[in-house]
């Protein structure tokens, strides 16, 4: 059930969309590590009093950048009805991934994925476990036959369409991205 909100939460919900997407600018134009949660709050029009009241620290934005993907994930992508075929829905999960990917800003995509960033290796988010789950449903019906765990599936799939994003940037978007990700998954997933 949906309650209505009053105006001091309809006013700290824009005071937060406002801290994000300050910080998210900033983020576009110099990179994470580059910014100082006083450039922020200056962008934002806040006080740095009120970025804290929102955010624990300058980490909580990116932190905040992966549970949004992580909510869209488990939401959306694990609600898509993808068919029978296992091996189709880890391509569709890769596309959802790649769609998702296009949406946010070249630039900022390029300073999300750096090395220096380390929550695309955190064990047990959202984005995760419901690819594992595809792949677990998979080896339950049996189209998928592999002495590999399915955790260790989860890693490598990752690993490499991490790459393909990686060089998606490195080529300012140049191409398209959700074809070649389809096409580069359907080829991957047969050494599975």
């Amino acid at each position: 059930m949906n309650k209505r909100l009053n105006k001091r939460q309809i006013q700290a919900q824009i005071t937060y969309e406002n801290i994000y997407n300050a910080a998210m600018s900033l983020v576009e134009k110099k990179g994470f590590e580059n910014i100082t949660v006083e450039e922020i709050c200056t962008k934002a029009g806040v006080s740095v009093g009120s970025f804290y009241n929102y955010f624990k620290s300058k980490q909580d934005i990116l932190n905040e950048i992966f549970r949004i993907a992580d909510d869209y994930f488990l939401n959306t992508v694990s609600n898509v009805s993808t068919g029978q075929d296992a091996y189709e829905n880890i391509v569709n999960f890769f596309a959802h991934y790649a769609k998702y990917c296009e949406a946010i800003k070249i630039d900022q995509l390029k300073q999300i994925y750096s090395t220096s960033n380390i929550l695309f290796i955190e064990e047990g988010r959202h984005m995760q476990s419901v690819l594992k789950d595809i792949i677990d449903a998979g080896k339950e019906s049996g189209q998928i036959n592999t002495d590999m765990q399915s955790e260790e599936i989860v890693r490598y799939l990752f690993i490499a369409l991490r790459g393909v994003i990686f060089d998606w940037c490195l080529h300012g978007g140049s191409y398209d991205l959700v074809e070649f990700v389809t096409n580069y998954t359907r080829r991957l997933i047969r050494i599975i």
